[in-house]
């Protein structure tokens, strides 16, 4: 039995591909797939127990596993009542059945009992993302494959734009080659989906390199998009105690990486904090940090207006010669 969970839709398949290619290597077993979500567990379970007639193993995948999370999630069928029967089987599996169980998490919850029994009884894989230097390498070589041509600085671009998803990744890099395969700067930004937390990364970036004119740029820009000053100020408070907190993290000698992890957050973004905390310490951050808490508490107020500009306050977050 498997467990394979992760964000990355793309990394599960490549985890799922490589456990089938193993154990399935002819396709000659009976495959069959569920989701947890939407098929009865009693009904799998019986599938499982059953000898296959066809083949001599049988192999069986149960997708969107969020039995070993405590997310709620919308079901078409309640398996609640059947995790009892499940454990039952974890203990004495059917010999002739391969079971991979699937769940689309980064975490999962080791408080529950059957996630407990399942870390001890299955093997687990987890779908982690790629390092920045993977992300770059696998840019470039989806690339050479596709006869494409990228200067390097642009696949440096490409990772600082995109999420840390290879499925994203994947989809952007097919959509700008079928455009044409000589990639530049000008195709990467009339061509490649914005996403937000990427705005939002530039916009602290502007504020950690106190860069004024370009905060107010993409402030404005972002707000042309739609969102509220008050949605804007909160997605910059969590960036700012994100990089409060990398400092921090750095200070007690942890790596990049390390960092990453356990904040949940893209390497990238570690890295390219790190280039400016020489300017940015505890104390500033803090300092930002009550600073922006008061423009949100105010606008909230009344005490200042939402159809004012909050470019005045906004001024207050840097250093003006």
């Amino acid at each position: 039995m498997f467990l394979i969970y992760g964000e990355d839709a793309f990394l599960i398949k490549m985890q799922k591909n490589k456990i089938l290619k193993k154990i399935n290597p002819d396709n000659e077993y009976d495959l069959q797939e569920y989701s947890y979500l939407e098929d009865s567990l009693l009904t799998i379970l019986n599938d499982a127990n059953t000898i296959p007639l066809f083949s001599e193993k049988r192999i069986i995948i149960i997708n969107d596993s969020y039995f070993i999370t405590e997310e709620k999630i919308k079901t078409k069928v309640d398996n609640k009542e059947y995790l009892t029967h499940l454990m039952e089987y974890l203990l004495t599996p059917n010999p002739s059945t391969f079971i991979i169980f699937i769940c689309p998490v980064n975490n999962i919850s080791n408080r529950l009992k059957i996630t407990k029994k399942m870390l001890e009884l299955t093997s687990v894989l987890k779908a982690t993302n790629l390092s920045y230097n993977e992300l770059t390498k696998f840019i470039d070589n989806y690339i050479v494959k596709n006869n494409g041509t990228i200067k390097q600085n642009l696949i440096n671009k490409i990772v600082e734009y995109l999420p840390n998803n290879l499925y994203i990744i994947k989809n952007e890099l097919k959509k700008l080659l079928l455009i044409d395969k000589v990639i530049t700067d000008d195709l990467i930004e009339n061509n490649m989906t914005k996403y937000l937390d990427t705005d939002i990364f530039k916009l602290v970036d502007d504020l950690l390199k106190n860069d004024l004119n370009n905060f107010l740029i993409n402030y404005h820009y972002l707000q042309e998009r739609g969102l509220s000053s008050i949605a804007l100020l909160a997605l910059i408070t969590n960036s700012v105690i994100f990089t409060r907190d990398i400092i921090v993290l750095s200070a007690l000698k942890k790596t990049p990486s390390q960092i990453a992890e356990i904040l949940q957050i893209h390497p990238f973004r570690v890295k390219k904090i790190a280039e400016h905390m020489h300017n940015f310490s505890i104390k500033k951050a803090n300092n930002i940090i009550k600073e922006l808490f008061w423009i949100d508490y105010n606008i909230k107020k009344g005490i200042i207006r939402k159809e004012i500009s909050s470019d005045l306050y906004l001024i207050k977050l840097f250093d003006i010669n």
